[in-house]
C-alpha cells in the first residue's frame, strides 16, 4: 500500500507539473501573439497593390500610435488584402492615406494610418479603403547612389563647373596669379607705397585728420556756446530769430504795399501813365544834355573873345 501511495502522488505531482506548464505555455502564446480575448477588437480590411513584404502581426500606428496589428494577408484579384484588427474604432475621411512603411533600415515593415482631415466627410458604408503604394528604402537609396555616381562620373570627365574646376588647369593658374597679385599689394602696401600704403604707413595722414577733427570739435563747441552769426541763429536766445523774423515780417509789408500801387515805388510799379511821363521826362533831360554838349564850343569861344576885350 505504501508503495501504490508513492506512485500515486508521483502521478499526480507530474500530472500538476504538466498542467501548470500548460497554462503557462497558454499564457506566452497569448502575449506573444498580443491577442486579448477579454477586450473588443475592431476588424478592417485595406487593398493594396502591393505592401512590399507586409506580414502577419506587424503593428498598425495611428498618429505615432500602436493601435493594433495585421491579422491576415491575401491575395485575391492581383490585389492584396490586409486584414487588421484594431484596439480603437478608426473613420476614415475623404483624403486618407493607409501606407506600408519601413521599421527600420535593417528591416521590418507596419502600417501606417492617415484618417484625413477634420474638415472633409467620412467615407461612407461599403467603401473599399485602398492603400497607397509603398516607398521601397532600398530602392531609394539605389537610385541615389545612381545618381551620386552619374555626378561623379561627369566630374571626371570635366562636365559641368565643378568638373571644369577639377580638370581645367586655367583656372587654377589665374587662381594663382590672383594670390600672386594679391601678395605683391600687400608687401607695397606693407612697404608704403601708393595711397593706400601711405594712409596706413605716414602718420601725416593721421596727424592732419585728427587736426581736422579738433576744428570740428572747436566749430561745433563754438556752435553750442552761442558764439559767432550762426552760433546766435542756433543759440537758445531767440533775438537774433526775432529780429530776423520783424526784418522779413517789413519786407513782406513792404513788397505788399508797391503790389497794391502805395508810395512813389509802387505807383512806378502799378500806374503805367506815371512811367510813361517818367519816360518822356528822361528823354527831355537827356536831349537838354545833349543841346548844351553842342553849344558849349560856341560860349567857349565867345567867352575868350569877348574876354580880351
Amino acid at each position: 500500500m505504501n508503495k501504490y501511495g508513492r506512485e500515486v502522488s508521483i502521478e499526480i505531482l507530474v500530472g500538476l507539473f504538466m498542467f501548470t506548464v500548460l497554462i503557462a505555455l497558454g499564457v506566452f502564446t497569448i502575449v506573444l501573439s498580443r491577442d486579448n480575448f477579454f477586450k473588443t477588437s475592431h476588424q478592417y480590411e485595406f487593398v493594396f497593390n502591393e505592401v512590399s513584404g507586409l506580414r502577419e502581426g506587424d503593428n498598425v500606428y495611428l498618429r505615432g500610435m500602436n493601435i493594433g496589428r495585421v491579422k491576415q494577408t491575401t491575395l485575391e484579384d492581383n490585389r492584396v488584402h490586409v486584414y487588421v484588427t484594431l484596439d480603437v474604432p478608426i473613420t476614415l475621411r475623404y483624403g486618407y492615406k493607409i501606407e506600408v512603411v519601413d521599421a527600420s533600415m535593417l528591416g521590418g515593415k507596419y502600417l501606417k494610418v492617415y484618417e484625413g482631415p477634420e474638415n472633409e466627410p467620412a467615407l461612407g458604408d461599403n467603401v473599399t479603403m485602398l492603400g497607397s503604394a509603398p516607398v521601397d528604402i532600398i530602392e531609394e537609396l539605389g537610385a541615389a547612389v545612381e545618381g551620386l555616381q552619374a555626378m561623379i562620373d561627369s566630374v571626371n570627365e570635366g562636365q559641368g563647373t565643378l568638373g571644369t574646376l577639377m580638370n581645367d588647369d586655367t583656372i587654377y593658374n589665374n587662381i594663382v596669379d590672383v594670390s600672386e597679385n594679391l601678395k605683391i599689394m600687400g608687401e607695397r602696401i606693407e612697404q608704403g607705397e601708393g595711397t593706400v600704403g601711405k594712409l596706413l604707413k605716414d602718420d601725416a595722414v593721421y596727424v592732419e585728420v585728427q587736426a581736422m577733427t579738433a576744428n570740428f570739435r572747436a566749430i561745433s563747441d563754438r556752435l553750442v556756446s552761442g558764439e559767432g552769426t550762426l552760433g546766435k541763429l542756433m543759440s537758445s536766445d531767440s533775438g537774433v530769430y526775432d529780429d530776423f523774423g520783424a526784418t522779413m515780417g517789413a519786407v513782406r509789408s513792404i513788397t505788399e504795399s508797391v503790389n497794391e500801387g502805395e508810395g512813389t515805388l509802387g505807383r512806378l510799379v502799378r500806374d503805367a501813365k506815371l512811367y510813361d511821363e517818367t519816360t518822356l521826362l528822361v528823354e527831355d533831360v537827356r536831349a537838354a544834355i545833349d543841346d548844351l554838349r553842342e553849344a558849349s564850343p560856341i560860349t567857349s569861344f565867345g567867352s575868350v573873345l569877348f574876354g580880351a576885350f
